[in-house]
């Protein structure tokens, strides 16, 4: 059977390897993006606190230093030109600041203007700054007043932003002895420079280049991973769906190859498994097909060769073609013979119908085998004499009775015989006998006739099937006896095999529990020697 099969196509987006990739490079991007971030607002944070220690600890000692000038001194102005090298910024450990000096009148003495118009022009040149405007002075300006006063003040111009820092100041007083005690002589205000134009300053910066850069490299990475990650499961899912796009086409004999381990290696041994057990009842399925195509061919036959004959003869009883008692007796005894044959059919049918059921339960009770085959083979009297074949009923009374069905039983000895009889020829002979072994009874049905070809030997016992091909009337059969015998054998608990004799012809030989009680009470009997097999 055929079956036609559209694939959809799957874009690249939609492919498990690339949504794997991607999404791995977005989460690990994600990630990464949070770390860098997390690491940057860390370093700016301490850079800060960093700046306005090294802010605090500047402040400190040039104050002090203006300070002890000024005493000698007496000028603020000349004191700090004293103290501060010339030139507005100041290196302190490796960073840059600008130090502004006013005095007590809120007037700038360094760097040094002549008029107090000139102050607020002073601050824009000193911080070096275009950007900011008049408001960002705010802090710095209350921040000198109180300083004046004589406390220090720590404070930042401009506002933090994202690629922007708040640049830190300070504002330390100024304190000088006088004769009168110390007192507060002027403020010294230090702004970092570090930042020029209130950008981030090029440490931050550095680290920040450093950190998406690693970024990037990671993400890139991920996403590699992924995507030979992804392959892992991708191909081998790829070469699974290829197999099942065979497997909907109709060959059933479609296999999957992968080294791969863990759950794909196993997802792929199962589909084989399935694949395999599929196309195996596949097979099954056409063999029953064909089997129930023959099987349809031969009961039609065997119907319609008793039924022919019936109709013939009950034309010629009804048309008064037979004029004689002898004719009529010959008339009724072959209506009878038919008759039987389509019994048997029929009952054929109805058991091969409880086999395929599973309906088969027989009722257990211990059976004298002798008399058993005794009631079979006088039903079957007249068929042998017909034939001129001799039935041999070698079974001894003192065997130990088989546990089994009766009916049943008699229905496998009757189909045996049948089988038998059918295939030997006038004056030939049909054997039964038995032996004790252990727990069990060997039974056997022998035949003097042709055997059984050795290509059918391992067949015979499958349903509907004929080694006699051609269908002769003489040895026709439903093909069905030989199965029911099988299926009823191992109900019972025992096995059923075909051999050829040597000396020719065909034996079937069954074995049957023996209903004992006591197994010291049995006994190795025979009641005959088999004959030796091929």
């Amino acid at each position: 059977m055929q079956t036609n099969v559209t694939s959809k196509r799957i874009r690249w987006w939609q492919s498990i390897r690339w949504q794997l990739a991607l999404g791995s490079m977005l989460v690990t991007l994600l990630a990464t993006i949070f770390i860098a971030l997390a690491a940057l607002l860390a370093i700016t944070y301490y850079y800060g606190v960093d700046q306005h220690q090294l802010l605090d600890s500047l402040a400190t000692d040039k104050a002090q230093s203006i300070g002890a000038n000024y005493t000698q001194a007496g000028s603020l102005a000349m004191a700090a030109s004293n103290t501060l090298p010339r030139g507005l910024v100041q290196n302190f450990q490796g960073e840059q600041y600008l130090l502004v000096v006013i005095n007590r009148l809120g007037q700038t003495v360094y760097p040094h203007y002549a008029t107090r118009a000139y102050e607020s022009k002073a601050f824009v040149i000193a911080l070096d700054d275009p950007t900011l405007k008049q408001g960002d002075f705010v802090p710095v300006s209350n921040g000198v007043k109180t300083a004046l006063k004589g406390t220090v003040v720590n404070g930042e111009i401009g506002s933090g932003g994202p690629g922007v820092v708040a640049r830190p100041f300070v504002a330390q007083p100024i304190f000088a002895s006088l004769q009168s005690g110390t007192h507060v002589v002027g403020a010294l205000v230090i702004i970092s420079r570090s930042a020029a134009s209130n950008t981030i300053p090029p440490f931050i910066a550095t680290v920040g280049k450093s950190v998406l850069i690693v970024s990037a490299i990671i993400a890139i990475l991920a996403a590699l991973a992924a995507i030979l990650f992804a392959r892992t499961i991708t191909r081998p899912l790829a070469k699974l769906t290829k197999a099942v796009h065979v497997l909907a086409s109709g060959n059933y004999n479609a296999q999957v190859t992968t080294n791969t381990r863990g759950e794909m290696g196993e997802l792929a041994d199962t589909f084989n498994n399935m694949a395999a057990k599929l196309a195996a009842d596949v097979d099954e399925l056409r063999q029953q097909e064909l089997w129930r195509r023959e099987l349809i061919m031969n009961i039609t036959h065997d119907l319609a060769s008793p039924l022919t004959a019936i109709t013939g003869l009950g034309e010629a009883l009804i048309d008064g073609v037979n004029q004689s008692r002898e004719d009529y007796e010959a008339t009724g005894r072959v209506i009878v013979r038919e008759t039987l044959r389509l019994r048997r059919l029929v009952k054929d049918l109805h058991m091969m119908a409880k086999v395929e059921a599973g309906a088969i339960e027989p009722v257990l009770r211990p059976v004298r085998l002798a008399a058993l085959v005794d009631e079979v083979l006088a039903v079957q009297v007249a068929e042998f004499e017909r034939k001129n074949v001799e039935p041999l009923n070698m079974l001894s009374y003192s065997l130990p009775p088989a546990n089994a069905d009766p009916d049943m039983l008699s229905r496998v000895f009757s189909n045996l015989c049948d089988n038998a009889l059918r295939h030997t020829p006038s004056g030939g002979t049909v054997t039964i006998e038995a032996m004790q072994r252990g727990t069990m009874l060997m039974v056997s049905v022998a035949d003097s006739g042709e055997g059984i070809p050795p290509d059918a030997l391992s067949r015979v016992f499958d349903r509907f099937y004929r080694a006699d091909s051609a269908r002769q009337a003489s040895t026709g059969g439903s093909g069905l006896g030989l199965a029911i015998v099988k299926a009823i054998i191992e109900a019972h608990g025992g096995s059923i095999w075909a051999e050829n004799i040597p000396d020719g012809g065909a034996r079937f030989v069954f074995t049957l529990p023996v209903a004992v009680t006591d197994t010291s009470s049995i006994t190795s009997q025979i009641t005959m020697p088999m004959r030796p097999t091929q």
